[in-house]
């Protein structure tokens, strides 16, 4: 064998091993992503149990977001810090969930059940209220959705 054919031999192997650590490469990234996309939906449900935990182990909690004690106006300065307390929580959780589905981690099923989790939120309106008093602490893309989403139900409702 000559020189000419063992440097032809190399360069094939040679083509044959990137080729083969590009796919491995490929395959690795692709794992990775699910493993990503599978992370954020599991840290997800554990934040959300989390949250909703707190109006479960305190019936003064459900009690005000209930709507059964007139607007966020008429609380003690204690209940207001509770209840936003609360409802920034939530917000800051959809927040990041709107976030990872604008980026492909989130998968769009899972987002689809958080975005009617935030229709049901914002049919409160003392949780309307307080999104006017506080979206300014949230991402502008999410936001936007938010408004988006508040437009959409006033007018399926007729409320303001």
């Amino acid at each position: 064998m000559e020189l000419d054919q063992i440097a032809l031999m190399a360069d094939v192997v040679q083509a044959v091993a990137v080729v083969a650590t590009l796919i491995f490469v490929g395959l690795q990234v692709r794992y990775n992503t699910r493993i990503a996309r599978m992370t954020a939906a599991q840290t997800s449900a554990q934040l959300l149990a989390e949250n909703l935990g707190r109006v479960t182990d305190s019936p003064d909690l459900a009690e005000l977001l209930s709507g059964g004690r007139g607007t966020l106006d008429d609380f003690t300065d204690a209940e207001r810090l509770r209840v936003s307390n609360f409802v920034s929580t939530g917000f800051r959780h959809l927040e990041v969930l709107h976030a990872h589905r604008r980026y492909d981690i989130y998968e769009e099923e899972l987002w689809q059940g958080a975005a009617g989790r935030l229709r049901r939120m914002l049919s409160n309106p003392r949780i309307r209220d307080w999104w006017e008093d506080n979206k300014d602490i949230y991402a502008a893309s999410f936001r936007e959705y938010v408004a988006t989403e508040i437009e959409t139900f006033r007018a399926s409702t007729g409320t303001d």
